[in-house]
């Protein structure tokens, strides 16, 4: 969702960039701007890179002077954040370091070569546009070169940490989209109408197909879980989620006060990620959990069908029976995940 948002305030201050400076248009394009940083830190980059841009090509001397004040006028919507990482520092004074650049055998939880950004982070969020984006580039020539630079700049960025997720690049959709219309533009004017007109429906149909599958079935499994289970727990239950960190939507959909909610921390700081530390001898952290807890109701656990079968095995062993089989995906972007989740409660 905060992605979602992000690339949305950045299309709307797109829309409102001046390619030449103009009072009216730079003041609420710099605050909107403002506020998508308020909310995403890491847009921070690519405002940077426009603004230098801007700053540097702007013929009028009173530029610096006029880009400050709107910049001034845009900083009250970032002052919460600040504000906010210096409470959470206080509680966590790792928080605020910067990721280290490991090689990938080093690495903790979720990490990943440097080419997954480049080679399957952006085919993955383009998809078919990827077609009219390399047109583009390949014949039609006059496309705006600092959109370019912020694009470089962000897969840099986000290809030398070592947690990646293709939703970090998500909010340069918008640069894309600019040129994927200049190649279809390119496209428009060497084909016949009708050629035209098939590859355009071609493409649409074959994104609503994607949009269709994503947004119904692909990595169902968790949400279906979480969703059956707020129908089933009662205050003084427990439910574990054995899962890779951030797999659920969790107490979002479940309301209810005096549930026991747990999953694998993997909260900013700590030298090892609990994730890591589970999967790495899954059943000592088992029987270090099971010691540590004692719930008042019912208990569940949660976990993916085709990982770690030694956990199965111990479940069932000490009286967990499997309530219900969630289909996940078919497609699988971790070998953590599964096709399947399983739900298991304790009978005995």
């Amino acid at each position: 969702l905060v992605n979602n948002l992000e690339t949305f305030l950045i299309t709307a201050t797109l829309n409102l960039w001046p390619t030449r400076y103009n009072d009216v248009v730079t003041y609420p394009a710099v605050m909107i701007a403002a506020i998508s940083v308020a909310i995403r830190p890491t847009a921070v980059l690519f405002w940077l890179v426009l603004g230098v841009h801007y700053l540097t090509s702007c013929p009028e001397r009173h530029a610096y002077t006029s880009i400050l004040k709107a910049t001034i006028i845009g900083v009250p919507p970032d002052l919460h954040h600040p504000l906010r990482l210096l409470h959470v520092r206080q509680a966590n004074p790792c928080f605020l370091q910067l990721p280290e650049l490991q090689p990938v055998q080093q690495c903790g939880v979720r990490c990943s070569p440097l080419a997954l950004v480049p080679l399957s982070g952006l085919p993955a969020i383009l998809g078919t546009h990827m077609i009219f984006v390399a047109l583009a580039f390949i014949k039609h020539r006059d496309y705006p070169r600092q959109f370019l630079a912020v694009v470089i700049a962000s897969i840099v960025l986000f290809s030398v940490i070592s947690h990646k997720e293709f939703r970090f690049i998500q909010h340069l959709m918008p640069i894309f989209m600019i040129w994927a219309g200049l190649g279809l533009h390119w496209l428009s004017r060497h084909i016949d109408r009708s050629t035209l007109y098939a590859i355009i429906i071609g493409h649409t149909l074959v994104n609503a197909l994607v949009a269709f599958y994503i947004g119904f079935f692909h990595q169902r499994g968790t949400i279906s879980v979480i969703h059956d289970l707020s129908g089933r727990v009662t205050p003084g239950d427990q439910v574990v989620f054995l899962t890779p960190c951030h797999s659920t939507p969790f107490h979002s959909h479940i309301h209810q006060e005096g549930v026991g909610m747990r999953f694998l921390d993997c909260s900013p700081g700590s030298e090892q990620h609990e994730e890591s530390i589970f999967y790495s001898a899954p059943l000592k952290w088992w029987s270090e959990y099971r010691q540590s807890t004692q719930p008042t109701g019912s208990e569940y656990v949660v976990m993916f069908e085709e990982a770690l079968q030694e956990v199965h095995g111990k479940l069932k062993e000490t009286g967990y029976a499997l309530v219900k089989r969630y289909f996940h995906a078919h497609l699988l972007v971790d070998d953590k995940l599964g096709q399947h989740l399983l739900l298991y409660k304790k009978t005995f």
